[in-house]
């Protein structure tokens, strides 16, 4: 076997650990290292705008249409839509199931659908819009800015921000960047109403005259003999000079109209501008940047604010260039972090070792467990996979499993070295001693751990990077365990009494402790059923509390951010955003606790988690701000109080102060959707849904989708007028769109910059609703062609109105819904919320109509569809533990037995959470797993070594006692260094860790019971049932035997 080889040539045994070493250090600096897992992305979006529609409109004409076609994609899951005023936007999400080719080839195919659907859009559509990075977290944000003794204008900022989104693009390992709150910039023509109106002239018509002379193609080629050259007309509008002088029309004598007896002529921002942002309080640009997935974060970091700084000294003076976000800040924290605590864990479990069973065993633990890190880390790096805080996770979960085997195969050769075996004997005896149970072990493990690393989607990724990681360093530690260890242990432990009659070279005795447990088991041994009762009290115990314990999706985490979000009243103009931000923004930087605040006013920020998107784009009343603390322990309690304050001092709008919380991406903790096909009734069973919601004492906000929407100025238009004027509608509400939205008409090139040139009217001459009713619109032909009209108010052919406008009409797979969200205080579990609710809906539901239902979103949901993923390939999964378990005892009875301690197990983990009032969430759902792998371990040890011996497999129940005392050791060693080592992360006092920690290390502490009173007896027991009718009698302990345990 491998393990003798080795021992028998020591320069082969070196050449594997020194290239171990070497590989494993290089490949851990060459892993991906990252804050958080990498998510897959099944989710893109569509947006389409339509100005001037409304949005029954925009569902009839854009949406339906879109879903129609895009409901043909078999590998679509979900097709979610909302049509708002002048927008389509629809979200797509495919199947979990597919593959990485799969998924290009299905995004490859929406593409085509959405071009297909585009040609058969209206007039008046823009061409749809696909995104599918709008889940992608930055890894670095910069805001640019002006210096508080500048004055430096947005539009100097931005062509800054462009130059240096082009120099991060170039960056090595940079995937994407983006700028957020730049303006658009055009060339405005601005009519003076009067002057075109006098002259019988249209914008449409001036949009014309400027189309034909922006001249952008190339004239042709001559060619001839001893010739051949290009042919090119000047005139395309170059200059804002050149737009001036172009002749709109020419009169009967000769006399030319053109734009500059008409118009200003002027470079302008686009206004109202789709979009703003602030840092610290000046208008800014933001620029996020995404790593290249695989790189390493804390690399990359270093060398994009090396470019930052660079980029800076270059800068004119008066830009302010900041570093908002640094992913790779956080990354090192918190891989620092667990490391420190991994480190910590580890020192405890090699001192724990010392103690009990010697340095030279404590030696050979720590070559272990080093050696088998590097080499997981190795396999990891080959496999793509990359160190995150999860993965370490799994690290620190097999770490308990690991030392466990270490452990059990480092005693075995030293019971044998110290019995006079040889150093071969004792490793070959040792190894086909522990084969079996060690394979056995880990294979049950694997098998537990197999649910999360098969999960799909965004949360199988997050989770599923323990699960690996577990698996990857339980296969290592099981190939060390029986090759490397034995070859240590036989080189390094005592040979003989004398060497291990020290404390610190054979461990301490167990002395009265080991003659307390001697004589409990004497008992449990007699009395069978006693001592299971007794041992099953305390997994049932658990089993029982498991209704007390409070559901929970993913925690959240410690960290030094925040963000707001803040939405005034449907209506409300950007510029009325901007203002309050900027109030809002005073109030946030004069607070103590807080160290920068940057905003994103009309869209999404650029994420800075990985669980946050990009699901707001054209809202003029929505702005959000990226809040930094400076304290990360006292960002939840900020929370709290800033949402008291908000309330009370900016009532005029609904602003949420949101923490960030892991796992995938929930819009809202509390969520009840309304499906059903009338607007009017959805929108009334979605206000009763939300008076239950906001009566609800842990309810900060409430919002659906379905609202009476903004007012509207509606003009009824009278058609025998119209008919007087010569018009027709449709001649009317072009005349009105022109006037407000403006034409373009043609373009000016500036380098690579392409800025439109749009004609329209002056914004005074519209700005209010009295100003738009006295609107001029050109006339027509009446017949009477010597005079001339030169336009008639809008107010004379119309009689107009303020009504509420239309609000979005939200779809989910075809089907309209009214989505009702509820914000809750933080620190307080959606689950017990929802508990709430529900218990409210129970004694008090809301009657719906026929074709109309309900059901519960958010945090719960997503929940749920985990659990259900996790729980789908458990009957194929429960028939390979099964069939593992059988093939390692042999027997049903036994298998039986193993499987109980795994049931047990799980109780005793629940039961630790619940001692500790811990919330049953996926981290304490992944440690209850772990904490079976250990549990199991010492079961199957037992048991086999009873079935190894032969007075044991008789039924003899002194030689049971005496089986079970001699494994001990490693059982009592295994629990007291798997508690040592997880003990740092339940004392780190985080939200994350320390349900996670209390699950495995709790669970296993209180398995020792399982292993000395539940497993002996059981055994016996078993025995007993198949000697019973072969009439043999099981021999009684001999008190008077002396056994003294080591």
């Amino acid at each position: 076997m491998l393990a003798r080889h080795l021992y028998r040539h020591a320069r082969y045994f070196a050449l594997i650990i020194i290239s171990a070493l070497a590989v494993g250090m290089n490949s851990f600096n060459s892993i991906s290292r990252q804050e958080d897992p990498e998510l897959t992305n099944f989710v893109g979006n569509i947006t389409t705008f339509f100005p001037g529609a409304t949005p029954d409109r925009v569902e009839a004409l854009v949406t339906r249409p879109l879903e129609d076609e895009l409901r043909q994609i078999a590998e679509i899951e979900e097709l979610d839509s909302t049509s708002s005023s002048g927008v389509s936007f629809i979200s797509i999400r495919l199947q979990y199931a597919l593959s990485d080719y799969d998924l290009e080839r299905v995004w490859s195919e929406i593409r085509d659908a959405m071009a297909d659907t585009a040609r058969n859009f209206p007039q008046g559509v823009l061409p749809p819009e696909f995104d599918n990075d709008r889940t992608s977290s930055f890894s670095m944000i910069v805001a640019f800015s002006a210096a508080d003794d500048s004055t430096a204008p947005l539009s100097i900022l931005n062509r800054i921000a462009q130059d240096f989104a082009d120099q991060a693009r170039n960056l090595a390992g940079t995937k994407l960047v983006l700028l957020f709150g730049e303006p658009r910039e055009e060339i405005r023509v601005e009519i003076d109403e009067a002057a075109l109106l006098s002259r019988g002239l249209s914008l449409q018509q001036v949009s014309a005259a400027l189309q034909s002379a922006d001249i952008k193609i190339a004239a042709g080629r001559a060619v001839g003999t001893g010739t051949d050259m290009l042919v090119e007309l000047s005139g395309d509008l170059d200059s804002m000079e050149r737009i001036r002088q172009v002749i709109v029309n020419t009169s009967n004598n000769g006399s030319a109209t053109r734009i500059a007896d008409l118009a200003k002529v002027y470079r302008s921002a686009v206004s109202p501008p789709h979009a703003l942002a602030m840092a610290q309080g000046q208008p800014a640009i933001l620029v996020g940047a995404l790593m290249e997935p695989g790189g390493q974060i804390d690399v990359w970091g270093r060398n994009f604010s090396a470019m930052v700084d660079t980029f800076r000294e270059q800068a004119p003076a008066g830009i302010k260039l900041d570093i908002t976000y640094d992913q790779s800040v956080y990354a090192k924290d918190r891989l620092g972090e667990v490391g420190k605590n991994l480190a910590l864990g580890v020192s405890l479990v090699v001192l724990v070792l010392l103690v009990t069973l010697g340095w030279r065993a404590a030696v050979v633990v720590a070559v272990i467990l080093p050696l088998c890190g590097l080499i997981s880390i190795t396999v990891m790096e080959r496999m793509g996979f990359a160190l995150q805080q999860m993965s370490v996770s799994g690290l620190i979960v097999a770490l308990g499993l690991l030392v466990d085997g270490s452990i059990v195969m480092t005693d075995e050769v030293r019971k044998r070295l110290l019995q006079g075996h040889t150093p071969l004997e004792a490793i070959g005896g040792s190894v086909d001693r522990l084969r079996i149970p060690l394979i056995s072990s880990a294979l049950t493990t694997v098998l537990a751990f197999m649910p999360m690393a098969v999960a799909p989607g965004p949360a199988g990724d997050f989770i599923g990077s323990i699960a690996i990681a577990v698996i990857i360093m339980l296969a290592v530690s099981t190939l060390l365990a029986l090759s490397i260890t034995p070859v240590l242990a036989a080189w390094l432990l005592p040979r003989n009494q004398e060497q291990a009659a020290h404390w610190y070279t054979g461990g301490i005795k167990s002395g009265t402790a080991g003659d307390f447990l001697a004589t409990a088991m004497d008992w449990s041994l007699r009395h069978p059923w006693a001592a299971i009762a007794l041992a099953l009290s305390l997994p049932v115990s658990g089993f029982l509390s498991y209704g007390t314990l409070t559901a929970q999706f993913f925690p959240g985490t410690d960290r030094d951010q925040l963000y707001l979000q803040v939405k005034l009243a449907d209506g409300r103009s950007i510029n009325d955003s901007r203002a309050l931000a900027q109030r809002i923004d005073q109030k946030l930087r004069s607070d103590p606790l807080i160290r920068r605040v940057d905003w994103s006013i009309g869209e999404s920020p650029p994420p800075f988690y990985y669980n946050l998107a990009r699901v707001r784009e054209g809202i003029p009343s929505w702005a959000e701000a990226l809040v930094l603390t400076r304290d990360k322990n006292k960002t939840d309690a900020l929370i709290r109080r800033l949402q008291v304050e908000m309330d009370s001092e900016f009532p005029e709008a609904r602003i949420i102060v949101r923490g960030i919380d892991q796992g995938p991406p929930v819009m809202a903790p509390l969520e009840v959707e309304i499906y059903g096909p009338n607007l009017a009734v959805l929108q009334e069973l979605g206000d009763a849904f939300r008076e239950r919601m906001a009566s609800n004492a842990f309810v900060t906000h409430t919002t659906t989708d379905l609202t009476g929407g903004a007012p509207k100025l509606v003009f009824d238009l009278r058609e025998e007028k119209l008919r007087l004027a010569g018009l027709q509608l449709s001649d009317a509400a072009t005349a009105v769109n022109d006037g407000l939205l403006g034409r373009t008409g043609g373009e000016v090139l500036e380098g690579t910059e392409r800025m439109p040139v749009r004609v329209r009217l002056r914004e005074q001459d519209w700005g209010t609703s009295d100003r738009i009713h006295d609107l001029r619109l050109p006339v027509g032909n009446t017949g009477n062609t010597s005079a001339l009209v030169t336009g008639v108010p809008l107010n004379a052919i119309a009689e107009p109105r303020l009504v509420p406008a239309q609000s979005p009409i939200s779809r989910s797979n075809g089907e309209r819904l009214n989505t009702v969200q509820g914000f809750i205080t933080r620190g307080v579990l959606p689950e017990e919320a929802l508990a709430i609710l529900r218990e409210d809906l129970a004694a008090n539901p809301i009657a719906l109509p026929p074709g109309y239902r309900y059901s519960f979103g958010g945090d719960s949901d997503e929940r749920a569809k985990l659990v259900s993923d996790l729980m789908a390939p458990m009957g194929l999964i429960l028939a390979a533990l099964v069939a593992t378990i059988v093939l390692t005892f042999n027997s049903w009875r036994l298998s039986g037995v193993a499987i109980l301690v795994c049931i047990c197990s799980m109780g005793l983990s629940l039961l630790s959470l619940a001692i500790f009032a811990y919330p049953f969430g996926i981290q304490a759902l992944i440690g209850v797993i772990g904490s079976i792998g250990v549990s199991i371990n010492a079961a199957i040890i037992i048991m086999t070594a009873l079935q190894a011996h032969d007075s044991a497999a008789q039924g003899n129940l002194f030689a049971v006692r005496s089986v079970v005392m001699d494994s001990s050791r490693h059982i009592v060693s295994t629990t007291v260094t798997t508690f040592g080592g997880f003990l740092p992360l339940i004392l780190e006092g985080s939200q994350f860790w320390p349900p996670f920690a209390m699950a495995i290390a709790g669970g296993v502490l209180l398995s020792t019971i399982i292993s000395f009173f539940l497993v002996p007896p059981l055994f016996v027991l078993v025995i007993r049932g198949k000697r019973k009718r072969s009439g043999v009698v099981i021999n009684p302990i001999n008190r008077s035997s002396d056994y003294t345990t080591g």
